[in-house]
């Protein structure tokens, strides 16, 4: 296995003013250990087993609706429930991982297994670590501890599940990890202004959405780092909070 080492931040909240919002109703990752978090794909294509396919909300619950067995559906969203991997399909509509084969529009390479694209490592998540795998999904008696951070090369998707694999004939379940995508960082010195209207999101340094807090509107916050992940800038205001740089106004000194 090769762990993929990336520097912790300071732990000191940057703000300028106080303006942390709480987002009435919202989920955390671990306060619900039912629901772990998306990941924005690549555009896909998953293809419904001979099986069938049920449909299933966010949250894992059945719809009552199903897709017919050997259906191409386009998906660019994984949703990471306790039971497994979901691929979005629709709107609020879920396919469980193991009633689809999953092929990225580019490096798939056949038999549910592709290259993982712009995606450079997993972090484990779960609060009892990642259990590891072989290829074909069966338990091979080691763990990872929470909170590492791994390289991947390569998605592995079998009956089971969603597998990324971080060594020779080891694999970590996409259920107890968060995909990582390598970005750019630069170290800056500034102030950012949040809009008027709606709270703005914070997003870790992964890009997943925090779901239990936001910025409140017109306030002012010390940055102190530009990141770009998967296409997107981030500015960084506090520990492991970044807030998307086109949704605020920068003053940099």
């Amino acid at each position: 296995m090769k762990r993929f080492t990336q520097g912790l931040l300071f732990s000191s909240l940057l703000a300028l003013s106080v303006g942390a919002t709480a987002i009435s109703g919202a989920a955390t990752a671990k306060a619900d250990d039912n629901y772990y978090g998306y990941t924005a794909l690549a555009t896909s294509v998953v293809t419904v087993r001979d099986t069938g396919a049920q449909i299933y909300n966010a949250y894992g619950i059945p719809t009552g609706k199903y897709l017919p067995m050997n259906s191409r559906w386009q998906t660019n969203l994984e949703n990471t429930l306790y039971d497994g991997s979901y691929y979005g399909i629709g709107a609020d509509e879920y396919v469980k991982a193991s009633d689809v084969r999953y092929e990225m529009k580019a490096g798939f390479s056949g038999y549910g297994v592709q290259s993982p694209g712009n995606y450079d490592g997993v972090v484990v998540t779960s609060d009892y670590g990642a259990a590891l795998y072989d290829a074909a999904g069966s338990p091979i008696g080691k763990n990872l501890p929470d909170g590492s951070i791994w390289k991947i090369d390569q998605i592995n998707n079998v009956a089971s599940g969603t597998y990324y694999r971080v060594g020779l004939g080891e694999y970590v379940s996409a259920t107890d990890v968060r995909l990582y995508e390598a970005g750019f960082f630069k170290a800056i010195s500034g102030v950012v202004t949040t809009g008027p209207g709606n709270p703005t999101p914070l997003y870790d340094v992964n890009g997943q959405l925090i779901t239990d807090r936001a910025l409140a509107p017109n306030t002012k916050w010390y940055t102190d780092e530009f990141s770009s992940t998967g296409g997107t800038g981030y500015l960084r205001v506090a520990t492991d909070e970044y807030v998307v740089a086109a949704d605020v106004y920068e003053t940099l000194k």
